[in-house]
């Protein structure tokens, strides 16, 4: 459970809401859930700059900007206010979160379902009338609460019935209600921690890459290739983030924490004995650490736990099955719970069936994000965890156990003298050094450290002011300013997490009652500009051979490249690197780039669905192996009631070669001129959704007249 720290160090105002909303969501749900499973054993690690955010919200000394926001009353709202919301206050999952309520999903497609431009933004606000503006309030703070808070609240069930025409009083009532739930939060997981149901663990205090913190140069060991900044070195910085972590720990849940989450899986071998100095028994990180530190196969070596030692200190250390939580992460969201349950059972039931010949116990960890997940799924995942809890309660071949009783029972005499260095991303550090963004980021840091250190030097500086500016350096040596630097990812808000970055190092200059240099007023960050507009912006007409033929053929098509993801978590298995897409008056054309080689996938069985929508719903089926067998079809579907599908037509307008191309008709989708129209492509192998693009949101069009290309020229 990881938040970084979204306080404003100048103004003391919280600038964004993911805090307060992830609390009412998956941090409530994930603990109140396991009331129905007592059977059930997990570990939650908790993040100290988390807990100080939960602890300001239910103090009352929280009040983000999007709060702020929803509590004015919508009479009053200024023109800016109004832009505010319509720009800011759809920033969730659009299909679970915002279509299934109608009002919500309305506002949304009369909004536009689309990042809009200035002009845009100022032209739509003048087409919503003050209620809408308060059903908007209302629906994006409701719209957060997860399925526990709704059936604990039989108001807030209520009020997502009525859907529409909320009044101020229930506005606040919605609102109240998420200060309520953030101040039972920690207090219920002390409760579970206290009848041993969960164990709580913790990270370093601002969630610092610690080995980075330690030694910057550390990084070469794992990307020598890397063009570093200039050595930060501080081993007292990973101390001291260490030592604040478990003391917060300490002071919240009334012991000290047994085991600790290093921030991203991160470690060297250099910082176990500052785990072990304070009281750490146990780490946990990713397989690849594991396999990169001893070698050999997975299978024979992950699941068990180890000693990590260096010089005279030593850890208990356990490895996560990557596998297995980037399937809850990634692919169950997007399938049935049962299948998704049964597949991971069968998941499990494969290793022990692999590990049969063995006398041992073992071991299976299963670590993620815990909740950034949740908002993809229909239901915020009530229906597939419940089905997974009530399995493993049941089922005599497995047992759930808290990690650091399994440590306990479990004395480990394999050893690790050599422990690899790295994190659970890659095994490296590439996400947070090494960039021109990243390496300036770690600069930044440098120098104003060496500016502190220099002016502490001076007796005249109170020991309040020397408190409040380490205070500042700690901040900053988090890990998520790093996190969107660089191209590795990005989302709607890179320049406000660049503005926080350097605010923490500004304030540090401010309470020395210095000037702040001037490098620190201008972003770190770059927006690049697009080459090419995401929409299609003329006609045309490729030759469905599954080849790139020539640089003109899709010219002037619309596309979507995706990052590595959209957001806060690390998705390892790309499919697509673009989706090209246009049209000429009698077709739509659809072009889908693969990464790497497209036998692999055809190797993997990968089936392809593309689901088309607006006031009908259509779907294209292939398979990819019709590439390889030569029959060079898809088959459309259609849906009267978006579950069941019935075949409408075969085509034979496919080519899989180098690239997938094909064409449908705008007869067969039984569209007209003018119309919008929503699609988003996916990939399974055998019924399991593996991927789609784009991953939580769809691509637009209107289907042209002749008179496109002059628009679009025009425009």
């Amino acid at each position: 459970m990881h938040q970084p720290m979204y306080k404003d160090p100048i103004t003391g105002v919280y600038t964004m809401p993911w805090v307060r909303l992830h609390s009412i969501k998956g941090y409530y749900d994930m603990i109140s859930l396991l009331e129905e499973f007592p059977e059930v054993k997990m570990t939650f690690n908790i993040v100290p700059s988390l807990i100080i955010q939960i602890n300001d919200y239910a103090d009352g000394k929280a009040k983000d900007v999007f709060w702020n926001k929803s509590m004015k009353p919508a009479v009053d709202l200024s023109f800016e206010e109004k832009k505010f919301l319509l720009d800011n206050f759809f920033m969730c999952n659009w299909g679970t979160m915002i279509q299934p309520h109608n009002r919500y999903w309305e506002i949304f497609k009369r909004r536009g379902m689309r990042q809009l431009t200035e002009d845009e933004i100022s032209y739509a606000v003048k087409t919503f009338s003050t209620q809408e503006y308060l059903d908007l309030q209302v629906w994006f703070n409701l719209a957060w609460f997860g399925y526990k808070a709704v059936e604990k609240d039989k108001a807030l069930s209520e009020l997502m019935k009525k859907d529409k025409n909320f009044t101020e009083d229930e506005k606040r009532y919605v609102l109240e209600s998420q200060i309520k739930i953030l101040k039972e939060l920690l207090p219920t997981y002390k409760r579970f921690q206290d009848n041993g149901q969960v164990e709580l663990t913790i990270s370093p205090l601002y969630h610092p890459i610690l080995p980075l913190v330690y030694d910057s140069d550390i990084a070469k060991r794992c990307m020598p290739w890397a063009r570093l900044p200039n050595r930060f070195y501080h081993p007292e910085d990973a101390e001291e983030q260490i030592k604040r972590g478990v003391a917060l720990y300490r002071e919240t849940f009334g012991r000290d924490p047994s085991g600790m989450w290093p921030s991203e899986g991160s470690v060297a071998p250099e910082l176990i004995p500052y785990f072990q100095k304070e009281g750490i028994k146990w780490i946990a990180t990713d397989e690849a650490i594991l396999l990169n530190s001893i070698g050999g196969k997975k299978e024979d070596l992950l699941y068990k736990p180890y000693i990590a030692r260096f010089n005279n200190a030593e850890i208990n250390i356990v490895f996560r099955d990557k596998g297995l939580a980037d399937l809850i992460g990634f692919t169950y969201s997007k399938n049935p719970p049962e299948r998704s349950k049964n597949d991971f059972v069968g998941h499990l039931s494969s290793i022990q069936n692999y590990l049969s010949g063995s006398n041992e116990d073992h071991i299976v960890s299963i670590i993620l994000d815990g909740e950034n997940a949740w908002e993809y799924y229909p239901d915020g995942g009530r229906r597939f965890l419940s089905s997974i809890y009530k399995e493993l309660s049941e089922n005599k071949n497995f047992k759930t156990v808290r990690i650091g009783d399994y440590i306990e029972e479990h004395k480990s005499l394999r050893v690790i003298d050599n422990l690899y260095t790295g994190s659970w991303i890659n095994n490296n550090f590439k996400i947070w050094i090494g960039a021109d963004e990243d390496n300036k980021g770690w600069e930044y840091i440098r120098l104003t450290r060496r500016f502190l250190v220099e002016k502490l030097k001076d007796s005249k500086v109170s020991k309040e002011k020397a408190k409040e500016a380490w205070e500042e350096i700690y901040a900053a040596e988090g890990s998520d300013w790093f996190w969107w630097y660089g191209d590795d990812f990005s989302s709607d808000n890179d320049a406000e997490f660049d503005r926080l970055f350097r605010a923490h190092l500004e304030k540090v200059y401010r309470i020395l009652n210095t000037e702040p240099p001037e490098y620190l007023k201008v972003p770190i960050i770059r927006v690049e500009e697009e080459i090419h507009p995401e929409e299609p912006i003329k006609f045309i007409s490729p030759y469905i051979d599954g080849l790139n033929t020539n640089y003109f053929e899709w010219l002037g098509a619309g596309y979507c490249r995706e990052k590595l993801t959209g957001g806060s978590m690390y998705h390892s298995e790309e499919i697509v690197s673009a989706v090209y897409y246009g049209f000429d008056l009698n077709n739509f054309f659809i072009r889908l780039d693969i990464k790497g080689k497209i036998e692999e996938q055809i190797e993997k069985n990968m089936d392809v669905s593309i689901h088309i929508f607006n006031k009908h719903r259509y779907k294209v089926d292939f398979a990819l192996k019709t590439a390889e067998e030569g029959k060079g079809r898809y088959k459309l579907y259609k849906t009267e009631d978006g579950i069941t599908f019935s075949l409408f037509k075969t085509n034979k307008t496919i080519a899989i070669k180098n690239i997938i191309e094909l064409a449908i008709p705008f007869k067969d989708l039984n569209l007209e001129t003018g119309e919008a129209v929503n699609f988003v492509v996916e990939f399974k192998r055998e019924n399991i959704e593996l991927d789609r693009y784009p991953r939580y949101k769809y691509l637009t069009f209107k289907v042209p007249d002749e008179n496109f290309e002059g628009i679009m020229w025009s425009a």
